[in-house]
């Protein structure tokens, strides 16, 4: 007895209400930017999913040591799955924990858009305004550390 078994290859069905895949695993995150980024050094880069189907559970936590350079909008990269490429479908994920970030924060998101191996980081930075804005390089520090966790919809 050991209870629901998949096999190591998923056979995927085509039924609508069939479980056809479960897995848990890894993956490396890294801290990227919309116009590239380089010489980031990483004291801790854990990553962490479980995988129902295509409902995607992420945990991440990354602990820079030198900041280097991050030109554009910053995003935390090399997501276990692709998302799924439904128009206006987005995941997202409530920050856990920050520390060593040069802005103040309210609170952080990261923002799965379709067809992506990406999270958009996003800041509230004031609790008197509604806008959101995206993470640049400026908002972080060479130690900058974040903890986040997020659900998405994977393409298959």
């Amino acid at each position: 007895d050991k209870g629901l078994q998949f096999p190591a290859t998923q056979v995927a069905d085509a039924g609508a209400n069939v479980l056809d895949d479960y897995e848990e695993g890894t993956w490396t995150p890294a801290y990227g930017g919309s116009g590239g980024q380089s010489g980031q050094v990483y004291g801790a880069q854990i990553g962490r999913y479980i995988k129902v189907g295509k409902l995607i559970f992420c945990t991440v936590r990354i602990n820079l040591t030198t900041l280097g350079t991050i030109t554009g909008n910053t995003s935390i990269t090399g997501l276990p799955f692709t998302s799924e490429n439904v128009l206006n479908l987005v995941g997202a994920g409530p920050l856990g924990y920050h520390f060593a970030w040069t802005t103040a924060i309210i609170y952080l998101v990261g923002f799965i858009s379709p067809n992506t191996t990406s999270a958009i980081l996003r800041i509230k930075t004031a609790a008197t305004t509604d806008l959101e804005t995206n993470v640049v390089q400026a908002d972080l520090a060479n130690t900058a550390e974040l903890a986040l966790t997020f659900l998405y919809q994977a393409a298959a």
